[in-house]
């Protein structure tokens, strides 16, 4: 009867000795809650690139569920952009011939390319001459848009 008295007692210590939740090791931060929100943030931290390995390491802040959209999709028609990630052409088909502009931006917003589409269902890109990193291609049919995020590599 004692066994079975002190496993039950002391089971609960057992089941949320082993509950780990993220943590912030800072100089200097804080953390806010509520019913909501559970953020901690901190302000001049050294470390300088993301690793996940069980863990997360960032610059500056840290988020428990990471998510990356690729795009936002108005249009009313089927678009394929590709390959991406890229190293010099990037393909865009439309499911039916039509009339539009493409733009290209940067990560910081400058304008790298402006083209027009008349009347067309395919569409190539040239990439090559710019330097790797992220790029934003806008797709404008008739005050819609589609934005992809294209990857461009060496």
């Amino acid at each position: 009867m004692k066994p079975f008295l002190f496993l039950l007692l002391f089971s609960p210590l057992l089941v949320f000795g082993q509950v780990t939740s993220p943590s912030l090791i800072s100089s200097s931060g804080d953390s806010y809650s509520n019913s909501n929100v559970n953020m901690d943030f901190s302000i001049g931290e050294v470390v300088i690139e993301t690793h996940q390995n069980n863990e997360i390491l960032t610059q500056g802040f840290h988020q428990e569920i990471l998510q990356i959209s690729t795009g936002i999709s108005e249009l009313d028609i089927v678009t394929k952009v590709y390959p991406n990630p890229t190293t010099n052409i990037v393909v865009v088909e439309l499911e039916k011939d039509i009339s539009g502009e493409v733009l290209i931006y940067d990560i910081n917003g400058k304008l790298m390319l402006s083209d027009k589409l008349d009347n067309e269902r395919i569409k190539q890109f040239d990439f090559s001459k710019f330097s790797q990193g992220n790029y934003l291609l806008h797709i404008n049919i008739k005050n819609k848009q589609d934005i992809y995020k294209i990857q461009k590599i060496k």
